[in-house]
């Protein structure tokens, strides 16, 4: 391999890993944001909140996800399904800050 392309490779490269710890930061601020959030949210909504935490990825549909464990959480009974929706709305603007 030249010195040319080696440079132009560490030239490419270099930015990028310096760039990464900057980005594994704001994913970890954005988690640790929405926790605040959640932790003014009434009880249901907080349950709501911490069983789809987990389950966001990059790129994941909110409210597919958090539809998918209010359901979840309905059914065991781990939640009122009277309250259900109003607590998913609460809790899914809490998660939006972590998305």
């Amino acid at each position: 391999m030249s010195v040319r392309l080696a440079v132009r490779r560490a030239a490419f490269v270099l930015p990028l890993c310096l760039a990464l710890p900057l980005v594994a930061n704001d994913a970890r601020a954005d988690v640790a944001a929405a926790k605040a959030c959640a932790a003014q949210l009434p009880t249901e909504a907080k349950t709501i909140f911490d069983a789809t935490l987990p389950k966001m990825t990059p790129g994941a549909d909110l409210r597919a996800v958090v539809t998918a464990s209010t359901r979840s959480l309905t059914t065991s009974g781990a939640i009122d399904p009277a309250g259900a929706r109003p607590s998913a709305i609460a809790a899914a603007k809490c998660l939006r800050q972590a998305d």
